[in-house]
């Protein structure tokens, strides 16, 4: 990190832990607040909420006066059950993945202001007309660095799936996203070439693997703790919960990024939202690089701001999806394949885990 940008972050977090007013935020002015008012940012949860707490509510609140509670969990569902009975408790709402498409096409986000929310500088695929990407993140092989030597770590989905050279126990998460596209690769088919999805030969190849799966994951966090508990040797998991474990200290988890899926949450505002200006004035702020880094540095998730990778600490970089020697080697998620296909997909999964 150049001498420059350690200054700026300094002076940044300076500025917000004296609860000085950013100009990204408009100006909004403590003094102004008669009572404190509350806004509601519903999150995906977990190790996700805990980040969002000093990287993005702390400095919000020291800023502006105005008190941020962090919810959870992210469901499209019931944001359309709050939007449908006209009585909304988010204020700014996390889409994971392909579900922020989706809440867009059911009419339940609002355009963002953007005279408050700045998306100049965001790739042009972290950014649309009701939301902007908080959150890179991936699901990718995790694996258990003190029990299984080098040689025999698998490298690919195709060694995942090579149970006779790569022996151990395996855990897979109990979903079709991501599993299909494992399966597929496994398979042979060009991380290119995946979309749209073969279902008859992604669960032809799922055949092969099922018997050699110990576990069927369903929570976020049993990965990480599997390998720790040497209940598997390896697993599929958000690389979130495995960089939580090597922040506090762990060194027996390890990940295999290649052949990984890149995924994207966003936020937007829903219709019906109770505080629209203090709302966009967070998102401004989630976006912003010195900001996005901060929550970085508590999960190894981040913006879509390329300039917020100069502002992580060393040790954080290689965690960082966005990092080009990472992304590189990763695979990015069809959102829109699977927002016409989930229902689908998520049918034959439920009929092919049941037997």
């Amino acid at each position: 990190m150049s001498d420059k940008i350690q200054q700026e972050r300094r002076h940044f977090l300076k500025v917000t832990t004296a609860g000085t007013a950013i100009g990204l935020l408009g100006g909004l002015s403590r003094g102004a607040q008669a009572d404190q008012k509350v806004i509601v940012f519903n999150d995906s949860g977990g190790a996700s909420a805990a980040a969002a707490k000093s990287g993005f509510r702390e400095p919000f609140e020291a800023a502006t006066g105005v008190k941020v509670n962090i919810t959870a969990p992210a469901q499209v569902s019931k944001l359309q059950a709050m939007v449908d009975a006209g009585n909304v408790e988010w204020d700014v709402a996390e889409l994971v993945s392909q579900e922020h498409e989706l809440a867009i096409r059911k009419g339940l986000m609002q355009p963002l202001d953007k005279s408050v929310v700045d998306t100049s500088h965001l790739w042009e695929e972290a950014r649309d007309d009701y939301s902007v990407v908080f959150a890179y993140y991936s699901t990718a092989m995790g694996y258990n660095k003190t029990k299984i030597a080098e040689a025999g770590r698998p490298k690919s989905w195709a060694d995942f799936w090579n149970v006779a050279a790569f022996p151990g126990r395996r855990a897979l998460r109990n979903h079709p996203v991501d599993n299909l596209e494992f399966a597929l690769m496994a398979d042979g088919v060009a991380p290119d070439q995946l979309y749209p999805l073969d279902l008859d030969r992604a669960f032809a190849s799922l055949d092969r693997i099922k018997k050699d799966v110990a576990v069927w994951w369903k929570d976020g966090a049993q990965p990480a703790q599997m390998l720790l508990d040497g209940e598997v040797d390896f697993t599929s998991g958000w690389h979130g919960r495995f960089f939580a474990l090597a922040k506090a200290g762990e060194e027996r988890i390890g990940v295999e990024w290649n052949q990984g899926m890149v995924k994207r949450s966003w936020v937007g505002v829903p219709v019906g939202a109770k505080n629209p200006v203090e709302a966009m004035q967070l998102i401004a702020l989630m976006i912003n690089p010195q900001n996005s880094a901060k929550y970085a540095e508590g999960i190894s998730y981040i913006c879509g701001d390329p300039r917020a990778f100069d502002y992580l600490p060393e040790s954080v970089k290689p965690w960082v999806v966005t990092n080009p020697a990472v992304k590189g080697r990763m695979v990015t998620a069809n959102e829109q394949w699977w927002i016409d296909n989930l229902e689908v997909a998520q049918q034959r999964w439920n009929d092919w885990i049941a037997v």
